[in-house]
């Protein structure tokens, strides 16, 4: 189950998936779900990316229900630059590497740097 959901994603980032897939988010209706299946994949690899970033992770791994808010705000952005692909949005994705060092101006590090424990990272 995804920490955020298709709907949540559609709404934040107002992609109209509606009018790709029939009014019908979960991908039963029948229509065309190219898009609907790339943005279930973009959640998937954003959600991988902000827990790669949280150190150390969750225990008990968090669900949907559970989920810290600043979290799933970070997964929806993360959404956004993976969708925008952009050189300004790679640099955002790539700022959380760890190759480099905190940068403040990074919204997605902003957000999750208080649940990264240095000795970890």
């Amino acid at each position: 189950m995804s920490l955020v959901t298709v709907e949540e994603v559609n709404n934040a980032l107002r992609l109209d998936l509606e009018a790709d897939v029939g009014g019908d988010l979960s991908g039963d209706g029948g229509e065309e779900t190219g898009r609907l299946d790339d943005i279930e994949l973009k959640i998937a690899q954003a959600e991988a990316i902000v827990l790669g970033f949280i150190q150390p992770a969750p225990d008990p791994a968090w669900t949907h229900d559970t989920v810290p808010k600043e979290v799933s705000a970070a997964i929806v952005i993360a959404v956004r630059c993976l969708l925008d692909d952009t050189e300004e949005s790679m640099a955002i994705l790539s700022g959380l590497s760890g190759i480099t060092g905190f940068d403040a101006r990074n919204p997605i590090a902003a957000l999750l740097w208080r649940r990264r424990d240095p000795s970890f990272a």
